[in-house]
């Protein structure tokens, strides 16, 4: 019980106190320690989650290939993938560079029997060349390299593809977050319509003086809504159509004044302050939610890392 629980809980709640109000003492050894060797850790514990976080992929795999479950086809591509791509990068080079002395021509090749016979093929030319094998651990970020042409030409198109098809379920959600339902909803539809249209090229043709013509337009279809008037609707748009026209004619009609009703800069102006104020808000309710977990762990309140629920 002792090893179970409580040596852990006490090792968490040491360093966790360390780290925490390390930030508050002024001492070398301290700043050292949080600057530095608890850099490290965190790096070997990610190291050691990101290898357990393949085994148990690889488990959940094998098992829905051995269950024949919904997909198993699927699985089976992945597992062969990862093994590849794992094979290829800690045991084969896969890099082998064509360097001609004296310039800076070079060639990568995937083996180094195509290296070699490139380098034959120069010297019946009557070039000298020789062959440089990259080093291990950089061979993955060579250029050229058969890790880096894997990454390149396949993995990023895959993950652009991924990304693309993110745009319709965000379009999806899109659609049914931004009904006018009530007035916040409908705040969010026009704070979208206005940012998505604002920021494209389309958006700074749009003159001012349009937007304001319907604003009044949709005031008034709010106004009869509301008090189902229709002298108090004629009444608002007769005198909102003449006024922005009277002030359109004084002004000489520029297209980006009055500035509030131009879409290119209404858009920046709701992106960095109404947006950038929620933002923070929600960074700072972030913050709160680390300091009290934070706090849990140290406390020995949370064991969930020791197998606790």
């Amino acid at each position: 019980m002792i090893w179970k629980r409580y040596i852990p809980i006490a090792i968490v709640g040491f360093f966790g106190s360390l780290t925490l109000f390390g930030w508050f003492i002024e001492n070398e050894g301290i700043k050292a320690f949080i600057d530095d060797d608890a850099t490290q850790w965190y790096d070997i514990i990610a190291s050691f989650a990101i290898f357990l976080g393949a085994l148990n992929l690889l488990k959940l795999q094998f098992l829905k290939v051995l269950k024949r479950q919904s997909g198993w086809e699927y699985s089976v591509v992945a597992i062969l993938s990862f093994f590849i791509v794992f094979v290829i990068g800690f045991f084969m080079r896969g890099a082998f560079v064509v360097d001609i002395p004296n310039t800076d021509i070079q060639s990568t090749y995937f083996t180094q029997g195509a290296a070699e016979e490139a380098v034959n093929h120069l010297k019946d030319s009557g070039i000298t060349a020789s062959i440089t094998p990259a080093q291990w651990g950089a061979h993955i970020q060579t250029e050229g390299g058969l890790f880096k042409w894997m990454f390149d030409n396949i993995f990023t198109p895959l993950s652009a593809t991924m990304f693309a098809l993110l745009a319709f379920y965000v379009a999806s959600a899109s659609y049914r977050a931004f009904r006018a339902r009530n007035f916040e909803a409908t705040l969010l539809l026009l704070a979208g319509i206005i940012i998505m249209i604002g920021r494209v090229p389309i958006g700074s043709l749009i003159s001012s003086w349009m937007i304001m013509y319907l604003l009044v337009l949709v005031i008034g279809i709010l106004i009869n809504t509301y008090f189902r008037s229709r002298q108090l609707v004629f009444g608002w748009v007769a005198l909102g159509l003449i006024g922005v026209t009277v002030l359109g004619s004084f002004m000489g009609w520029p297209i980006d004044q009055p500035a509030v009703f131009y879409l290119p800069a209404l858009q920046e102006w709701i992106y960095t302050v109404p947006n950038l104020a929620g933002a923070r808000a929600i960074m700072i309710g972030i913050g709160l939610g680390v300091i009290v977990t934070s706090l849990r762990y140290i406390f020995g309140l949370e064991k969930s890392y020791i197998g606790d629920q």
